[in-house]
């Protein structure tokens, strides 16, 4: 059973949501504020994070920032559930590492949907028995069995929505893949990501592999590319 970690200060959107979710087979661990949360991390394996921005104390941006500067949390997908919609908040969540951002309010069936996504998207056995487990490119390896992404033999920290592109961009070089169809690809057609999230990954992406990050190309009006140096 996947244990789910709600950090919601609002208590009845946190029993809807624990509702929900435990009658959809989760366990639900709710805090309600990002210290109590953080010091339950230190003690308890969970294996995804739902996470309201806006928190007494510590907000949910710098929750976020200090789970990725601890290498034993870092990996642990979390997906954004808060009433700011604005478009510099959406960006700041998923350029942070932020799997998805659902604004408030929002359907239980979606965020169930989009939390299965993601879930799928973290687990390795979600790969592909049958396809290659490494790719190498331009200096870029990636190594699906073991999630693992160096580029010039320095290991890259992607998370996993940033891994799935990668992945996609890489097993296909010079093949120019639509927003549309990136997100079918990553998502087997369940789209828990936007047009717009992709763009904020992309960027993201580029920036983690540093000088090799010019090797995803935009194709403008279309989508991206890898250009194999």
């Amino acid at each position: 059973m996947d244990t789910i970690l709600l950090v919601e200060d609002d208590r009845d959107i946190a029993q809807m949501i624990s509702t929900s979710l435990g009658r959809a087979g989760y366990r639900v661990i709710v805090m309600p504020d990002a210290e109590h949360a953080h010091a339950f991390l230190k003690d308890g394996a969970v294996s995804a994070i739902l996470l309201d921005l806006m928190l007494p104390g510590m907000d949910g941006f710098a929750f976020i920032r200090k789970l990725k500067k601890n290498p034993a949390l870092s990996a642990i997908p979390i997906i954004i559930t808060s009433a700011k919609d604005d478009d510099t908040d959406v960006v700041a969540g998923l350029e942070l590492g932020a799997e998805d951002y659902i604004v408030k309010p929002f359907s239980l069936k979606v965020l169930e949907a989009r939390l299965r996504a993601v879930l799928r998207r973290s687990d390795a056995s979600y790969i592909n028995e049958g396809t290659s487990r490494r790719v190498q490119k331009s200096g870029i390896l990636l190594d699906s069995a073991r999630h693992e992404v160096r580029c010039q033999d320095i290991p890259v920290d992607l998370s996993a929505t940033e891994f799935a592109i990668l992945e996609v961009l890489l097993k296909n070089p010079g093949m120019v893949f639509s927003r549309d169809r990136m997100i079918s690809e990553i998502r087997g057609g369940d789209v828990a990501v936007t047009e717009r999230s992709i763009d904020v990954h992309i960027l993201s992406i580029r920036r983690k592999l540093g000088e090799k990050g010019s090797l995803i190309e935009t194709v403008r009006g279309v989508g991206y590319r890898f250009r194999d140096e």
